[in-house]
């Protein structure tokens, strides 16, 4: 195990949120939100931080306007990444170890190697960023179920979909976007398309009090990654039985019985990020020298 992840795996952050059994890369929306919610848990410290690295990118303006950088770049500058935003099993295997990665690496490794670089004092601060940027976004990836899928058919991108009688996606957009934007939708129809991530994001956060009695666990990537595959695995999903080549039409029933599962995605990716984030911060104030780096695939 690297020293990143016995360090966070030892870390407890305090918040009280009913776990739901088996439950989103998200779009935009999702990832602003995973990363709207970890700004609220942030200590002051890790917020100065993030701030002083996010004032150096004439892009962005707030650290929630970073979080799907990493799906911006994959085809263009950073192609290298794109493995790093999944990982694939067999259909056979029930278990994701951090042995499963490809050669070129995955999220769970990527996790790792960019939580090293953000906490390495070594580093420079444009390093530091754009390790930020990758860190965020991952954390919205993990917690999405089908970055956590099937060899073959791209993580649900390949299975057709008739989303609620209406619209013709695929399984991957349904757990994106098209569950989100549907209960945002039919939510708060009277607010603007583009601002109903805002209520979102605040309807949870009232879900997480600050000064919640249970801890947040498991705290380790290949966990999250865990609980993702479990939830494609899962009867409800209607991902194992799909195929590519015949199209399915999850309906009302799956919109109801699959979306506590999605809001439940986002504040585990939010309020973890804000505690992975705030151990990092602690962890490069107390080193002074060194650095702590991961010793996952990429390496």
């Amino acid at each position: 195990m690297s020293s990143f992840l016995r360090l966070f795996s030892a870390a407890s952050l305090m918040v009280s949120v009913v776990t739901v059994a088996p439950a989103e890369a998200y779009g935009p929306d999702g990832h602003r939100i995973v990363c709207d919610l970890a700004w609220r848990y942030l200590s002051d410290e890790t917020r100065t931080e993030i701030d002083r690295l996010v004032a150096q990118d004439p892009e962005f303006d707030h650290f929630r306007d970073v979080c799907s950088w990493a799906d911006d770049v994959r085809g263009s500058t950073h192609r290298h990444t794109a493995p790093w935003h999944y990982i694939n099993q067999t259909r056979d295997d029930p278990h994701v170890d951090a042995e499963d990665c490809a050669e070129d690496g995955c999220i769970t490794s990527a996790i790792d190697l960019h939580a090293g670089i953000f906490v390495d004092r070594s580093r420079s601060d444009e390093d530091r960023l754009e390790a930020l940027k990758f860190l965020a976004h991952w954390m919205g990836d993990i917690h999405q179920p089908l970055h956590v899928s099937i060899e073959g058919d791209r993580g649900g991108n390949d299975i057709n979909v008739l989303w609620r009688g209406e619209r013709r996606t695929n399984l991957h957009r349904v757990w994106d976007s098209e569950i989100l934007l549907d209960y945002m939708a039919e939510t708060w129809p009277y607010i603007d398309d583009g601002d109903r991530w805002a209520q979102l994001a605040d309807q949870l956060a009232a879900d997480i009090p600050l000064n919640g009695i249970s801890v947040y666990t498991p705290l380790a990537p290949v966990d999250w990654a865990q609980e993702s595959h479990d939830i494609v695995r899962s009867r409800g999903f209607a991902y194992y039985w799909a195929r590519a080549e015949e199209m399915i039409e999850p309906g009302d029933a799956y919109y109801d019985r699959n979306l506590p599962v999605s809001l439940q995605r986002l504040k585990q990716g939010g309020v973890r990020l804000a505690g992975l984030l705030n151990q990092l911060v602690e962890e490069r104030q107390l080193s002074g020298t060194g650095a702590v780096t991961g010793s996952g695939a990429l390496n």
